[in-house]
């Protein structure tokens, strides 16, 4: 009968693991993030992070553009604590060079997964608001050489 199979079904549904919600949490933060989502973002770090996440994305969107962003790694060290690796690919509006950065992000479970604290542990510097040194001035461009031939024959590179 149609109850006794509703019954089954609703036996076989477990619920999501710890580590299936904070994944779906971290998902959430980081894909809304690099749509520049930041109000969506924000949501789901903790009151306390709000403040000083909204200050270290403040260039996302504006001088900088998130290209992709995966995650790399997560790890439960306790039940109510997750440690997630996201892997970032982004650029600066000012420049065309690809970037890429790894950020650990903590996360916490107070009545739901929340980011408690970020910070860049390999790749470029620049995606959290960090300050980034100033680039030397280029030079002249000595990848490609020019050679005039003259007409007496000689040749002379420049």
């Amino acid at each position: 009968s149609l109850a006794v199979v509703l019954t089954t079904l609703a036996g076989c549904m477990t619920p999501p693991t710890p580590a299936e919600r904070v994944t779906d949490a971290a998902m959430a933060l980081n894909v809304a993030a690099r749509f520049n989502q930041l109000d969506v973002a924000v949501a789901h770090a903790s009151k306390a992070a709000r403040p000083d996440f909204m200050k270290r994305h403040a260039a996302w969107g504006q001088s900088l553009r998130i290209v992709d962003v995966e995650m790399a790694s997560l790890s439960l060290p306790e039940s109510d604590m997750a440690v997630v690796l996201v892997d970032y690919a982004w650029i600066r509006n000012n420049e065309g060079s690809m970037r890429a950065t790894r950020v650990e992000q903590t996360w916490k479970d107070d009545a739901g997964w929340h980011l408690v604290r970020e910070k860049r542990v390999a790749g470029d510097v620049g995606l959290l608001g960090e300050p980034v040194p100033e680039a030397p001035p280029a030079g002249p461009d000595k990848q490609f050489a020019t050679r005039t031939i003259h007409e007496d024959g000689a040749a002379v590179t420049e």
